[in-house]
């Protein structure tokens, strides 16, 4: 398994950084390797909603299905990938007011099987990259705002 945690503070509320956060059709705007991101449950975003990603793993495209395990309103989001492919996933979002804005802490559990599980530490190192890079494009999007 592999499992990261990063943080950074952003200089915009803790609302709306949740809101944008745990819209889930906003993911491709600030994580290069998701290409689509659609929810397919009906009503508000909820634990148990169920959405589906196109995500970029290693040169080659993977559809997945995701479902959302936690959701606490500007507090916490998380997810979880389900769907039977060679990758399963988790992305973990905990957020707290500091005296400018958010901190927004991430954490992401991976699961490789099969040929995956081979490629397991060049992966690592790239999800460690990735996860600053994309911290990164959060904040200044949201910074904007």
């Amino acid at each position: 398994m592999i499992r990261h945690k990063g943080s950074i503070e952003i200089g915009a509320p803790v609302s709306d950084v949740f809101t944008f956060i745990s819209n889930v059709e906003n993911i491709p705007k600030w994580q290069s390797d998701v290409v689509t991101s659609k929810v397919h449950t009906s009503g508000p975003m909820r634990v148990g909603t169920m959405f589906e990603e196109d995500v970029k793993i290693l040169g080659k495209q993977v559809q997945t299905v995701c479902e959302v395990v936690e959701y606490l309103p500007t507090k916490k989001f998380g997810f979880r990938s389900n769907s039977a492919t060679p990758l399963q996933y988790g992305g973990f979002f905990s957020l707290e007011p500091n005296g400018r804005g958010t901190r927004l802490t991430i954490d992401v559990e991976i699961w490789l099987r099969g040929f995956w599980k081979l490629v397991e530490p060049l992966f690592g190192f790239e999800v460690r990259n990735g996860i600053q890079k994309e911290l990164k494009t959060l904040k200044s999007i949201l910074e904007k705002v």
